[in-house]
């Protein structure tokens, strides 16, 4: 039984490894939002973020407001399909961006047994979410501020008015009005419930990244972008290769550069989502063996430096690291999940608006 125990945790390491490899470079991503002229810390109008605080690596989030349960946070808010099955066990994945408590990740793994699938979900920073009358009353009682930022509807910003209005304090399931907030609009807005979440903090990357070895992908494009404000230099020839921590960082980050005619060009946010999802997947396939399991005790430091998260019982973590191990062991394929949405400018802001499902009449 010990040996099964010591095996389960060593197992759920590796995937907790996988959050943090995914996520910390996530956390980066605003950094690259920049301008080719390198205007130093040019504003980002869409993102309310610039004028929140930031929640630093190394500092737990504040305490946590008792709300009622039954309350809905969203006009009704129902995205027109089930993304994910019911029984699924579905893992948030998150990280704040570098100046708020605004969460550029958001993604959600979810583990289908049944289906014998590992899905991912990366939810576009720019969804609006039509918050109910119930939680605009409560940011005009407690940060009224919050409602004449650009933004402020952004899916990113959701953790930043949850902590404002002290979301479920000291009653909600995971303790942390940000995070309970956004789970609860995800189950409303999405009908995905959160089992477990992962908090991914400012550093790791690299050595992450070259501890094990580096990842080999393809690089779809020449990723060339230089900010000396941020402390940013990414350079990456466009092929199949090998790229181990600060390459893998700037992959992981890039949005926008200068292609191979020195033009500069913004690819946006969904192309940067799309290679973090390939570089997962690519991790995974590459990584993620039984082999691996004696690179435990490392593997463990890294975790502990660099995360907090839900899974911290005995019991859960032999739960997960048994789930590991059927994955593994089965070849649960690996599958990418895209949302329907439509452009839209709502109050001089851009916004990503999903396909809703038909409101009964």
């Amino acid at each position: 039984m010990m040996y099964r125990s010591k095996r389960a945790r060593i197992l759920i390491s590796l995937l907790a490894t996988i959050f943090v490899v995914f996520s910390s470079q996530m956390f980066f991503q605003n950094l690259s939002v920049g301008n080719p002229n390198n205007q130093p810390n040019a504003p980002d109008d869409n993102n309310p973020a610039t004028h929140t605080p930031e929640p630093t690596a190394e500092t737990e989030p504040p305490e946590e407001t008792q709300q009622p349960q039954e309350l809905k946070l969203t006009k009704n808010q129902k995205y027109f399909e089930q993304l994910v099955s019911p029984n699924s066990i579905n893992i948030l994945i998150t990280a704040s961006d570098v100046v708020g408590w605004n969460f550029d990740t958001i993604m959600i793994m979810s583990i289908d047994k049944a289906d014998k699938a590992v899905k991912m979900l990366s939810l576009p920073r720019d969804i609006y979410i039509d918050y109910s009358d119930f939680v605009t009353e409560e940011i005009s009682k407690k940060k009224p501020s919050l409602l004449n930022e650009k933004g402020i509807n952004k899916i990113n910003a959701v953790p930043s008015v949850g902590n404002a209005i002290e979301y479920k304090k000291n009653v909600g399931r995971f303790q942390r009005p940000y995070i309970d907030f956004l789970c609860d609009i995800i189950e409303e807005v999405f009908s995905i419930h959160i089992d477990d979440y992962a908090y991914v903090k400012v550093q790791g990357v690299r050595n992450i990244v070259d501890y094990f070895g580096g990842v080999y992908i393809n690089v779809p494009i020449l990723m060339n972008y230089h900010d000396p404000t941020q402390n940013l230099d990414i350079y990456i020839e466009p092929g199949p290769q090998t790229l181990y921590g600060r390459q893998a960082e700037g992959f992981l980050r890039f949005r926008q550069g200068y292609n191979e005619h020195g033009v500069f060009h913004n690819y946006g946010d969904i192309f940067r989502k799309r290679n973090q999802i390939a570089f997962m997947q690519a991790f995974i396939k590459q990584k993620v063996t039984l082999s691996n399991l004696a690179r435990i005790t490392t593997i463990a430091e890294v975790i502990q430096r660099n995360i907090i998260t839900s899974v911290t019982n005995l019991e859960t973590v032999i739960s997960y690291g048994a789930l590991a191990e059927e994955a593994v062991r089965d070849e649960y394929r690996m599958e990418s999940i895209e949302i329907q949405f439509s452009d839209k400018r709502i109050g001089g802001v851009d916004y990503l608006v999903i396909k809703q499902a038909e409101v009964d009449s």
